[in-house]
């Protein structure tokens, strides 16, 4: 099976993490908590996150995605973590503090 390397950069904390080619980055989230997810169906955009390097390597923006990006008035180097697969090493940037307590209202 081939694997790529997702580097995920959030606040002081940056993890390189390896994902076998083609799940999707919720597959990470056993591995990492620097990514939050919420609904994972491109409604919530909890998982927004900035593409550093590799933009190529993700699966296309599917037309739900796009929708959602384009009513949160997102960045073209942004993208929903819950809905990108993975088909080669990727830079992402997420923020926030991963410190943070998420539970907090």
């Amino acid at each position: 099976m081939a694997e790529s390397r997702v580097e995920i950069q959030r606040g002081p904390k940056t993890e390189d993490i390896p994902i076998r080619t083609g799940l999707g980055l919720l597959a990470i989230q056993k591995k990492s908590e620097l990514i939050e997810y919420d609904c994972k169906e491109a409604d919530c955009g909890i998982c927004l996150v900035r593409v550093l390097k590799g933009a190529d390597n993700l699966s296309p923006v599917t037309t739900r995605e796009a929708d959602f990006l384009k009513a949160m008035r997102c960045d073209a180097d942004e993208r929903l973590a819950c809905q990108a697969r993975v088909f080669g090493d990727v830079s992402l940037k997420v923020e926030g503090d991963p410190d943070d307590d998420w539970d907090v209202p």
